[in-house]
């Protein structure tokens, strides 16, 4: 079923379900340009989140069940450890982003999982590479099949598999990302909104398929 995204609602013939996804880094990997690329504003703002609905359509009812998934960033959070547990509070699922030109920002994957999972309990994940646009095939970039492995070592005991994307958040490219076990798209040059955010969608509808929200 191919998503859609959509951004409000009106018939009283829908079900609404929320899931908050939280979305944490090393600074400077680029959170802030991923939430601003995924709300299509095309400036740097402040805002913290993302927000968006996906409609689906029931194939045996009328109703149309809506999922609001909200994508908060940590930011300014991470300066202040007493508000990590509010960040943190009911949140079903994370992204962990990383820039593909910095080593230690993959290595510190690990560590954010262990924070995430302290905090929420073990939630689905998904690995985002970003500034892949600066990438100068350097030993200290990060490649793709790296990114791969530890997506894969990160899928261990999950119930739904940890994928990785790669993208350039601030020029909305997306550079790689796995679309089943057997396909896989490499380098969209300037997608639309929409195609941008279809792998997230894609992680998010797999998520609420097996998890209670």
């Amino acid at each position: 079923m191919e998503p859609v995204v959509e951004t409000s609602f009106t018939s009283s013939e829908e079900k609404l379900r929320t899931i908050k996804i939280v979305l944490v880094g090393n600074t400077k990997v680029g959170k802030t340009s991923l939430i601003t690329a995924l709300t299509g504003t095309g400036t740097h703002d402040r805002g913290y989140s993302a927000i968006f609905e996906i409609p689906i359509k029931k194939t045996k009812s009328k109703k149309q069940e809506v999922i609001l998934s909200k994508i908060f960033d940590l930011r300014s959070q991470r300066y202040f450890p007493f508000l990590h547990s509010l960040f943190y509070n009911n949140a079903k699922a994370a992204i962990i982003v990383f820039d593909v030109t910095r080593r230690e920002t993959f290595d510190a994957i690990y560590k954010w999982r262990e924070i995430i999972w302290g905090h929420t309990g073990t939630i689905p994940l998904l690995l985002c590479g970003n500034k892949s646009d600066l990438r100068q095939t350097t030993d200290n970039d990060v490649t793709i099949q790296e990114a791969l492995n530890l997506a894969k070592y990160l899928s261990q005991d999950q119930i739904v598999k940890t994928p990785y994307i790669e993208i350039s958040a601030t020029k909305r490219i997306i550079a790689f990302y796995e679309q089943n076990p057997t396909e896989e798209i490499i380098e969209n040059i300037y997608p639309t909104i929409d195609e941008f955010r279809h792998p997230f969608v894609s992680w998010l509808l797999e998520i609420t398929n097996k998890i209670s929200i």
